[in-house]
């Protein structure tokens, strides 16, 4: 009934954790979900910002290309115009000459060769060319035009007419979207153009626009750059969807360290109620044995012979010692957990006095438990400046730790030894042993409240951690030799001499236990 009550209680307790996740989480994955949703629609916006771009950059270009192209085929109309009424000038002073028509040709440079016939004598016709060049691959095309008294008839170079209007050409600039700055279309003209066209090139786009007749032969190639929406780290598209990635991972890791922190928060709760458990059932046991005790002497007291009242005695003394040791290890690890300072007090200690003197004190308790203990001391060893309360409690609790975890084969040995360099106290059991797996956790607190079966094997899991703190402020270490089902040997090394004091909390504050 208990049993089924505390499941019951603690699929409840899970319940409840699991609904502060939620509620914890929920508005992490709101924001997350914001967050796409402005991702999207600033990608969107942005898509359809570069899209208006793109589509104003195409336009421009072909206005540029198709104005430039009537603006150059109105430039050369009126250079032909011009050309002609400057001849029929030459022709109101009189009968031309061939320097006349020389002059005419040089002072129109895109002219290669002219030729003029009168109308009353065909036979005095006069003509003037350039010597062409070597390799002439100039377009040449040929133009006449008829006089009050005769025809002119020329060769011209298309592309020095084209080169000499060229500079007519005016654009009005494209306003870009960044700082205002103007951005013109590159216009140039080329050759080989049958018709209106529009190509998309690397930076932009390039429209290009046939020239009228008889320049159709070329045209008018006008380029616009789109950097002006912006092109790689500056493309607001890219920018928008950096933007909220970032904001996203901030947003994750927000949560995951708020899931972390509760993970913690948890354990640490799960722990703290293990503890509480385990020191209760630790605590229930000596306390009703002191109780039976004191009534027994208090009911029966006159009535009982020596013997018995002289055992009766030692079992309240034996609890006694345990409920003190347990009690100072709860202590010890309140200190540690709360970061409170505990002076050790470095006295000279005989090691091997040390250790007579607590197995003796505890030996009615070990034997109460069916143990037999052997003690292997060495003589030589020297006398150490040691805490004697606390290194005396870190082998109480090895001692304790191989009574609880130790099956038929019901013995224990101590050992006291020295090297050139340790003093050396050993525990060995001949218990249940420890798994390999397990051979680095046995001293972190409350690991075997987490881990083991606390209703068969007492403990709070607090013995070890605090053995390891005890020596590690001795500027010693603790090494564990174990096999499963062969016992375990604990061996706290201390260094020989006189021993550099530290305490419990500077120890833990470099490993974060909790």
């Amino acid at each position: 009934m208990v049993g089924r009550f505390l499941a019951k209680l603690k699929q409840i307790a899970f319940r409840g954790e699991r609904r502060d996740h939620v509620s914890v989480l929920l508005p992490f994955l709101i924001i997350s979900a914001g967050l796409g949703v402005l991702a999207w629609r600033s990608y969107q916006l942005s898509l359809r910002m570069e899209q208006g771009a793109n589509t104003l950059a195409i336009n421009y270009a072909n206005y540029a290309a198709e104005i430039t192209a009537k603006r150059v085929d109105a430039a050369t109309r009126a250079e032909f115009t011009r050309a002609a009424d400057e001849w029929q000038g030459i022709e109101k002073h009189g009968e031309p000459t061939f320097a006349a028509l020389r002059d005419w040709v040089t002072n129109y440079d895109w002219i290669v060769s002219a030729i003029y016939v009168p109308d009353f004598d065909p036979a005095s016709s006069i003509y003037v060319s350039e010597i062409p060049p070597k390799n002439d691959t100039a377009v040449h095309l040929s133009r006449e035009f008829f006089t009050s008294s005769g025809t002119v008839r020329y060769e011209y170079d298309a592309a020095r007419l084209l080169a000499r209007v060229h500079n007519a050409v005016r654009l009005q600039p494209l306003v870009r979207a960044d700082n205002n700055l103007p951005q013109r279309a590159d216009v140039v003209l080329v050759t080989n153009i049958h018709q209106q066209s529009l190509q998309q090139e690397k930076g932009g786009f390039a429209y290009f626009s046939p020239l009228s007749a008889p320049l159709d032969k070329f045209g008018v190639r006008a380029a616009v750059r789109t950097s002006y929406i912006g092109s790689g780290w500056e493309n607001q598209r890219v920018i928008s969807l950096w933007v909220t990635f970032l904001a996203l991972l901030l947003t994750a890791a927000g949560a995951y360290v708020a899931w972390r922190s509760m993970k913690k928060e948890a354990e640490t709760m799960n722990l703290r109620g293990a503890l509480i458990a385990n020191v209760s059932h630790e605590l229930r046991t000596p306390l009703a044995m002191i109780r039976l005790g004191a009534e027994t002497l208090k009911h029966a007291g006159p009535k009982l012979k020596e013997k018995e009242r002289f055992e009766i005695e030692e079992q309240i003394l034996r609890e006694v010692l345990h409920l003190s040791h347990l009690v100072e290890n709860v202590l010890d690890i309140a200190r540690i957990q709360h970061r409170h300072t505990k002076a050790l007090a470095f006295t000279p200690v005989q090691p091997q006095e040390l250790v007579r003197s607590l197995v003796s004190t505890y030996e009615s308790w070990i034997r109460s438990k069916g143990f037999a203990v052997t003690v292997t001391i060495d003589e030589t060893v020297e006398e150490q400046m040691w805490d004697r309360e606390a290194v005396s409690r870190a082998l109480l609790n090895l001692i304790d730790n191989a009574i609880k975890y130790s099956a038929d084969d019901k013995r224990i040995d101590v050992v006291l030894s020295q090297t050139p360099d340790h003093i050396v106290l050993g525990v060995h059991d001949h218990g249940i042993g420890i798994d390999a797996k397990d051979a680095t956790k046995i001293f972190d607190p409350y690991y075997r409240a987490q881990f083991s079966d606390t209703q068969t094997r007492r403990g709070a899991g607090l013995g070890l951690t605090l053995v390891q703190q005890i020596i590690a402020s001795h500027g010693g270490t603790v090494e564990v030799d174990s096999e499963p089902g062969n016992g375990s040997t604990f061996r706290l090394k201390f260094p020989r001499g006189v021993s550099e004091p530290r305490d419990y909390a500077t120890l833990m504050s470099a490993r974060e236990a909790f």
